[in-house]
C-alpha cells in the first residue's frame, strides 16, 4: 500500500503556506497514477495556493512494483557513490520481498526512471550497466542514432560529462534504445544496441561469480559498482 504524509510548505516568493503530500512509499498496483507523476516529476512539485509560484520539493521514497517484482529505495542524492551492498531490512513488512524481488538503491531521478524502464521490460540491470560501462571505455563502439551526425562513430571522449540512460525497447523488440544526456540537462541524441549483444552479455554474466545475484541484499547497481566488481579477482 502506498503511504503518504502531509507537510507544510512556505512559498519562497510570497511567504504563504500550504500543504504538500510526501509519499514515503509508492505501490504502483495500489496507486498506478503515481508512476506517471514520478516519471514527469509532478509528484515533487508544490504550487503556492496564493501566488501560483511552483517549488520543486525533493523527498525519498520506496517504489514498489509487485507485478515485475522489484523494490527501489530512492533518493535524490546524485553525488552518492555508495557501492557496498546492504543487508535487507528485518521485520515482517519486508519478509515477502527478499526471496524473489530485485532490491536496489537508486540515487537521482533519472536513474530511478531508468531502473523502472529496465525492470518493466524484464531486463537485467547489471547487464545494462555493463553495456554502458563497455561503451564508456571504448570496448563497444557505437554510432550516433539521430541528428546530423547519424551513423557516425562516437569518439571515446564524447561521454565525458554526459550520462547514458536506457529508455525503451524498439517496437520489434530487437534493439535496446539508449539516450545520451546533455551535461546541463536534456537529451542530446540516441543510439541502439542489439538484443543479441545483450543476450551474449547476459550469458557471460551468469558464469561470472563476481556478479552473482544475492536476493538478500540491496545494491546500488551503477557505473562505480560495476567497475569495482570488474576489478575484483575472479
Amino acid at each position: 500500500m502506498s503511504q503518504k504524509r502531509t507537510e507544510e510548505i512556505t512559498c519562497p516568493k510570497c511567504g504563504a503556506k500550504g500543504p504538500f503530500t510526501v509519499w514515503d512509499s509508492v505501490n504502483v498496483e495500489d496507486s498506478p497514477s503515481l508512476r506517471g507523476q514520478l516519471m514527469d516529476e509532478s509528484i515533487f512539485v508544490w504550487t503556492c495556493p496564493d501566488c501560483g509560484h511552483t517549488v520543486y520539493v525533493t523527498f525519498s521514497t520506496l517504489y514498489h512494483d509487485s507485478t515485475n517484482q522489484f523494490l527501489l529505495f530512492f533518493d535524490h542524492k546524485t553525488g552518492d557513490k555508495d557501492i557496498e551492498d546492504s543487508p535487507f531490512p528485518d521485520g515482517e513488512a519486508f519478509e515477502q520481498f527478499n526471496k524473489t524481488y530485485r532490491l536496489r538503491f537508486v540515487h537521482g531521478i533519472n536513474n530511478l526512471k531508468e531502473k523502472i524502464f529496465i525492470f518493466e521490460e524484464g531486463l537485467n540491470d547489471i547487464v545494462i550497466e555493463l553495456l554502458k560501462y563497455f561503451i564508456r571505455n571504448g570496448i563497444i563502439a557505437i554510432q550516433q542514432g539521430d541528428g546530423e551526425e547519424k551513423g557516425q562513430p562516437i569518439p571515446g571522449n564524447y561521454f565525458i560529462g554526459r550520462a547514458i540512460y536506457f529508455t525503451q525497447m524498439s517496437a520489434d523488440g530487437e534493439q535496446l534504445i539508449f539516450s545520451i544526456a546533455r551535461p546541463r540537462g536534456g537529451v542530446e541524441s540516441h543510439f541502439a544496441l542489439s538484443m543479441d549483444l545483450y543476450s551474449q552479455c547476459l550469458q557471460k554474466l551468469a558464469l561470472d561469480k563476481r556478479f552473482k545475484e544475492d536476493r538478500n541484499s540491496i545494491k546500488n547497481v551503477c557505473y562505480e559498482w560495476v567497475e569495482a566488481h570488474l576489478k575484483t579477482p575472479v
